[in-house]
């Protein structure tokens, strides 16, 4: 199935708010897993629209500097980006479908998420923390994804 910029910004709308569903229903991996979703699809929805995508998997840091070199962001749209895809990069990963609320808090221990994200000291489920920080970011890239969109939008059509 081949999917255009306008399929991939759909997706992104519609993961954020799956996500924002999981969260609000205590479920913590399924809502990390979502929001890194959309993350992946607002980039993409991005480099579907401005330039031929490469094939990146799901390296949500790799689809953001492909984003950066098609076309013009504006310093703060890729500050913000950076910061937030960074960190959501750390704990999102495409095979995080697969797990549990067991290996989801594994893998913060691992990265001693379970006690601090970024300068954030976490209190309380540490599984609740970081999807609420993802979920957060996410809403975040989101937003400045399709304001970006939005704008490189009106730009292809005046060109």
């Amino acid at each position: 199935m081949k999917l255009t910029h306008t399929d991939y910004r759909e997706a992104a709308l519609l993961r954020l708010e799956e996500a924002r569903r999981l969260y609000d229903q205590q479920l913590w991996v399924g809502a990390t897993y979502l929001a890194g979703r959309a993350v992946e699809s607002i980039l993409r929805s991005l480099l579907a629209l401005k330039a031929r995508p490469h094939e990146s998997g799901h390296d949500l840091a790799r689809h953001l500097a492909q984003v950066q070199h098609a076309g013009r962001l504006k310093d703060n749209e890729l500050n913000r980006l950076r910061d937030d895809v960074n960190e959501i990069a750390v704990v999102w990963h495409n095979n995080l479908r697969f797990a549990g609320e067991g290996a989801f808090i594994a893998l913060l221990k691992t990265m001693k998420r379970d006690r601090r994200i970024g300068d954030m000291r976490v209190k309380g489920d540490p599984a609740k923390a970081n999807a609420k920080y993802t979920r957060d970011a996410t809403e975040r890239i989101v937003h400045i994804g399709e304001a970006i969109w939005i704008r490189w939008q009106r730009n292809s059509r005046q060109s």
